[in-house]
């Protein structure tokens, strides 16, 4: 079996390791489809060169083997949830992990992992119908979430970012409208009733801040690791509850993903037009290029053994 190991700054390779087995409740995964996430961009730029380094957390494939003392899974059966590391040619999986793919949903598109992410923090920022929400940052987590709110039932969601291209998406997939992060009306500012950020940068949380109406709530989705963050002291002023979209809890993370796949099922939610990009196998490293040069029209690359 193949696993691909970071062995540099911005350098993968191919290893040959021995065939894994699956043991007590859990199954023997064939990867499909592994999902490259901007959150790992920085180990693999910045690795020293030591001990290899084996990435990898998103994952859809078809089960191909049961461990002792699994019941109601069958070989053949599509499955997405949990593992690490995932970027290697099979992976094992607890069942506890493990949802079905829906019929309708394309292997390719049904990365569970950010699925759970991306519903756990817009239903713990209390979005609901009546309500106008904001999404900062339309990229692959944010167009998740715009269409998570609206299947939530979100009377409108306005879209924010940088790029032409994912605001014409996200307006194609239901947004109100979309505006330049850069140019945002001074009529938008303090107006939402949600705002969920998914940037991880300290300009688009600032934003995602100033849009915030009072008693609304700031839910802070975005991978913030690159340094301390402000938030501008008029939020307490204005009443406003901020959340943190990321939960540590496994199993609040299942509960997620289970309420997303039945999105994807009733096709309130889709990945479908959000994987833009995808890979042999072999391409890690070019699919981490990509997060690097952000060609037009970028926003999610898959690889698919």
């Amino acid at each position: 079996m193949r696993v691909h190991e970071t062995v540099g700054p911005r350098t993968s390779r191919l290893a040959e390791v021995d065939p894994l087995v699956p043991g007590r409740g859990e199954v023997l995964v064939r990867s499909l489809a592994l999902g490259v996430c901007a959150s790992e961009r920085g180990a693999w730029g910045t690795h020293d060169g030591a001990e290899p380094l084996r990435l990898g957390h998103e994952v859809a494939g078809e089960v191909v083997a049961l461990g002792p003392d699994v019941y109601g899974w069958s070989v053949g059966e599509r499955v997405t949830g949990f593992a690490h590391p995932a970027f290697a040619e099979q992976v094992v999986m607890s069942t506890a992990d493990l949802v079905l793919v829906p019929s309708n949903v394309p292997t390719w598109a049904a990365l569970g992992e950010p699925l759970a992410c991306i519903v756990e923090a817009v239903e713990r920022s209390g979005v609901g119908p009546g309500m106008r929400v904001a999404v900062v940052g339309l990229g692959f987590m944010g167009l998740g979430a715009q269409q998570v709110a609206l299947a939530l039932g979100a009377d409108e969601v306005v879209g924010f970012d940088v790029a032409p291209a994912k605001r014409a998406l996200a307006e194609r997939l239901g947004a109100a409208a979309t505006h330049d992060a850069r140019l945002v009306p001074d009529a938008a500012r303090a107006t939402f009733d949600v705002v969920v950020e998914f940037t991880g940068t300290a300009p688009g949380l600032a934003l995602a801040g100033d849009l915030t109406g009072r008693h609304g709530t700031l839910c802070v989705g975005g991978y913030h690791h690159d340094g301390p963050r402000e938030l501008d002291v008029e939020l307490w002023y204005r009443g406003v509850t901020i959340v943190n979209g990321f939960s540590p809890d496994r199993d609040r993370q299942r509960k997620a993903l289970g309420r997303g796949m039945r999105m994807m099922a009733d096709r309130q939610v889709t990945f479908e037009p959000l994987v833009t990009h995808r890979l042999p196998f072999e391409d890690l490293d070019a699919a981490f290029h990509l997060f690097e040069e952000r060609p037009e029209g970028f926003v999610k690359a898959v690889l698919e053994p």
